[in-house]
């Protein structure tokens, strides 16, 4: 089964080398018992090493059932020792982490075999350890040790075992019983015994093999012979049958053999034993297949012996968990600081914010070269469109008239006056936001739950009415709260005002218009830290930030808006016509022809598709409905005249300009009858002889915001005159959707100046709200009456300028913690060299001791990650405790998220897997031999 021919293994040594097996020749049969003897320091330990695959050969040839060991790949060897070889080592080498249970126990689940309960006992039993099996190795004697070691052996039932010194730390009544196992045993295995005893070889070998020098002196082996007489005489011994009845002869003989101080040998057995020189050994190579068993260690095993080694050096472990957790947790801090975005600022700002909800306007940014951006009003559509991809249920928020600006300036309330105190400036309102409109079943008043969470506490929600002509709107109790403070006392339509509830079925009016208080809402508790704004005046520095923050925090409600009946801006549109969409076009001017002075259209123009034939006067004469206009057409504002034809006016004679002027005055100034403004333009036309038909007016227009390099240029037809009514914002351009597009005007507009965002969305809202907020093109969302856009973009630069430096000192410091990791991991392993040397013997493989320290690893690395993570978590608080009070910026800059948790604990784990791969990648390679040696 098992054969050696020409083996050498030679050893270098500081004395130069030394030649442990020279030349060894031996074929070892399938069964039975071979002793090897002879002195120290012979090649005994070395040819048994050698032949259980612990130590590898320098020349020669190893081969088991006619495989060479040449062809062994490591994982075999592996395998070879797990399948076939139990090993009884002179040193014990038990492993100290488990039990004396545990060590027997993991021969066999290596192999992958379940232990039979009555053999295991019957064999702890035999060996006389049945007492012990609870108790770790350093607790037992020597003896005892070895006797754990023997049941280990025995334990997996290998085809050989091989057994250096077995009895060596025995008593001689043990070490006999142990010699009578392995006899038993070697009836169906190879027993290979090394030891010093001649006298138990003498009895028990099967074959003795003695080497001197690494070199076979002496292989002998033993016959046994049957005895056919009671008596048996050798040269210095009798042998004597046991139970035999003597005959008076065989008296005298054993007589004369106790005269002659004969050695007396008692036998059961017919058969003595006689020893002759060892002839051919059958070869059992192609008898039967060679199957390896891989080795299969359960991962609670691994789990144990990674958790136990964690224990070997308490200090040192807590000592470098520690330093690496503050490395990582610099490391993430700085990297909080080096991945610093605005997005993220802000979504952590929504997410603290108090309120249930977030306020925003819209704008629309221009990514070109003029850096156009300019706020604009949200159409139905947009709004469901952000909702869609937010997330989160919005309204939109709108005024009564289309003259008040695209941002939606809040309005005061007239009936109440400001002026009887300063205190309680810093927590009340006069002002109004706009109008917001829900239905009835949006706003709950008998508990229901809505995405806005809003409620009816006194009175209704308002109904429209399209004949009465009145109003009716709800208004927050803290807004009625506010009118009530402003009040103080006084009376509202000559009726006493004593409290909120007073309030119902009162009017206010707001931009000249009349509103009915039907019913007070619940927009959400205003939280109590803000309670002491109440008393204090505007001025009172001690209460800055807490006013600041208030004011964040009721501009992201809807607590200072008029809540309207569903569907009444479409009520508005139809009793006020004029009510159009205006589409806002930036700061930038229109130039006409280079003149100093511009068409006074900044800002502002109107759509073509929103206007009927009675409100324009073209100069062709030609109007078709829906009123059509080419891509360099457009119409100008009544108030736009004398720009546009300044030309044709300084041609005129001093008369003719001074009527022409005079007209000009009246017709700008005229009543509201557009059949009167549009006779005395067309008087004016007549003047500048540009009547119907003839009028069609060449300028050029430039768009610009004083940047010479960057002006946008375009040749426009001046086609008509908008003769409408526009008290407000009057310097009006009226052009068709393609043309705006060319001057970047944001063309998908409607009627809300505002937009409230319910925070109550999914998990992602807020992280989307903040992306619109962020957005550098298109259409923009502005966190209304929030000051933290502003701050951010005025510290950004400084914060930008600072990442690099932060994110060079987090890799240094992260390298910092690979390399305590990897001292710590690589020292456990040098100290751990004996445990996987004895593993390695026992048949585990490299992954089995990859899977144990890596095990340790990802426990060290799990803890720290831990610890890390809360250790970068507070130092952001400290950060921003440090940002906020003393350089006065009230925003968060360092902000821990997810991305730290996983970027912390990645590198942890990461780190720790390396840390481990390598130093047992490479201790894996060594033999195992030189593993069990001590370091």
């Amino acid at each position: 089964m098992l054969e050696l021919k020409n083996v050498k293994r030679i050893y270098q040594s500081k004395s130069g080398a030394v030649t442990a097996l020279n030349g060894v020749s031996i074929t070892f049969p399938q069964t039975g018992m071979v002793f090897i003897t002879g002195k120290s320091g012979c090649g005994k330990t070395t040819l048994l090493n050698v032949i259980g695959g612990l130590d590898g050969i320098d020349d020669g040839e190893i081969s088991l059932l006619g495989k060479p060991f040449k062809d062994f790949s490591t994982e075999e060897y592996d395998s070879y020792r797990n399948t076939f070889i139990g090993f009884v080592f002179q040193e014990y080498n038990l492993l100290n982490e488990y039990t004396v249970e545990k060590n027997i126990r993991i021969a066999m689940e290596l192999q992958g075999q379940n232990c039979d309960e009555n053999e295991f006992n019957e064999l702890l039993s035999t060996v006389e350890i049945t007492e012990l099996k609870n108790r770790k190795p350093n607790e037992l004697s020597g003896g005892q040790r070895q006797r754990v070691a023997i049941a280990r052996a025995l334990v997996k039932k290998p085809r050989i075992i091989i057994a250096d010194e077995p009895t060596g730390a025995l008593d001689s009544n043990t070490g006999i019983q142990v010699l009578d196992i392995l006899k038993k045993l070697s009836k169906n295995k190879l027993i290979i015994v090394v030891s010093h005893d001649q006298e138990f070889a003498e009895k028990y070998a099967d074959r003795i093999i003695r080497l001197v020098d690494g070199n076979i002196t002496e292989d002998i082996t033993f016959n046994e012979n049957e005895i056919e007489t009671n008596l048996k005489e050798k040269d210095d011994s009798l042998i004597i049958k046991d139970g035999a009845t003597l005959s008076q002869t065989e008296k005298d003989i054993v007589a004369d053999a106790i005269k002659n101080r004969k050695k007396l040998e008692i036998i059961e057995k017919l058969s003595y034993r006689e020893k002759q020189p060892t002839g051919p050994v059958e070869n059992f190579e192609t008898k039967e297949p060679l199957n390896l068993k891989k080795s299969q260690m359960k991962f609670g095993s691994a789990l144990s012996l990674g958790l136990k080694s964690l224990g070997v050096k308490p200090l040192r472990l807590i000592f470098t968990i520690f330093l690496s957790a503050i490395a990582f947790a610099v490391f993430g801090l700085f990297d909080t600081i080096a991945n610093f975005s605005t997005a993220n600022v802000i979504n952590n700002q929504l997410k603290k914010s108090e309120a249930p909800t977030v306020m925003t306007s819209a704008k629309y940014v221009v990514n070109n070269a003029l850096g156009d951006e300019y706020t604009i009003r949200l159409s139905d559509e947009k709004v469901k469109e952000l909702e869609k991809s937010t997330g989160s249920s919005a309204k939109g928020i709108y005024h009564y008239s289309s003259n008040v600006s695209g941002s939606g300036t809040a309005q005061t309330i007239i009936e109440i006056s400001t002026l009887f105190s300063n205190k309680g400036k810093n927590y009340y309102t006069n002002k109004i936001d706009g109008l917001i409109e829900f239905s009835k079943n949006e706003i709950s008043s008998d508990g229901k739950i809505s995405p806005f969470n809003y409620q009816i506490v006194e009175g209704k929600y308002p109904a429209l009415d399209k004949h009465t002509g009145e109003n009716p709107v709800a208004i927050s109790t803290y807004l009625a709260e506010s009118i009530l403070y402003y009040l103080n006392g006084d009376t509202l339509q000559e009726q006493p005002v004593n409290n909120i509830h007073d309030l119902i079925d009162k009017e206010i009016t707001v931009y000249n218009v009349k509103y009915k208080i039907v019913g007070l809402i619940d927009c959400g508790e205003i939280p109590e830290k803000y309670a002491p704004l109440i008393n204090v005046t505007p001025s009172n520095s001690k209460y800055i930030t807490l006013a600041n923050d208030f004011s964040a925090f009721i501009n992201s409600t809807a607590s200072k808006c008029l809540f309207v009946p569903e569907g009444y801006r479409e009520h508005l549109k139809s009793v006020n016509p004029d009510n159009k969409t205006v589409y806002y076009a930036g700061d930038s001017k229109w130039i006409v022809n280079n003149y100093e002075s511009s068409l006074q259209a900044n800002k502002y123009v109107y759509s073509v598709d929103d206007f009927s034939e009675d409100n324009i006067l073209l100069f062709s004469g030609n109007y078709n409905s829906p009123l059509s206009l080419k891509d360099d057409e457009v119409i100008v504002h009544i108030k736009n005249f004398n720009e546009v034809f300044s030309a044709e006016r300084k041609n005129l004679n001093g008369s003719e300009r001074i009527i022409l002027e005079g007209k000009l005055s009246n017709m700008q100034s005229k009543s509201t009858i557009l059949s009167e403004k549009r006779n005395l333009l067309k008087e004016c036309l007549s003047i500048l002889n540009l009547e119907d038909g003839n009028g069609i007016k060449n300028i050029k227009v430039t768009k610009t915001e004083n940047i010479t390099d960057n002006k946008i240029v375009k040749d426009l037809k001046v086609v008509g005159v908008y003769l409408a009514n526009d008290n407000v914002y009057s310097y009006r351009l009226m052009m068709n959707d393609n043309l705006m597009n060319d001057f970047n005007i944001y063309s998908e507009q409607g009627d809300f100046a505002r937009l409230l965002f319910a925070t109550s969305g999914n998990i992602f809202s807020s992280k989307k709200i903040a992306e619109y907020m962020c957005k550098t093109s298109g259409l923009s969302l502005n966190w209304y009456g929030n000051s933290v856009i502003s701050t951010i973009s005025q510290n950004e630069q400084t914060i930008r300028q600072s990442a690099d430096l932060f994110l060079y000192a987090s890799i240094v410091l992260a390298l910092f913690s690979v390399f305590m990791f990897f001292n710590y991991v690589s020292t456990s392993v040098v100290n751990k060299r004996p445990t996987i040397g004895i593993l390695r013997c026992l048949g585990s493989n490299g992954k089995n001791i990859l899977t144990i320290f890596t095990i340790e690893s990802i426990i060290m690395a799990i803890v720290n990650g831990l610890l890390a993570t809360a250790f970068t978590a507070i130092g952001c608080i400290f950060v921003n405790m440090y940002i906020n009070n003393v350089m006065n910026i009230g925003v968060a800059f360092a902000i821990f998220g997810i991305r730290q948790f996983i970027i912390i604990c990645t590198v942890s784990l990461v780190t720790a897997i390396i840390s481990s791969a390598f130093p047992i990648i490479k201790i894996s390679k060594e033999k195992p031999v030189d593993l069990i040696r001590k370091p």
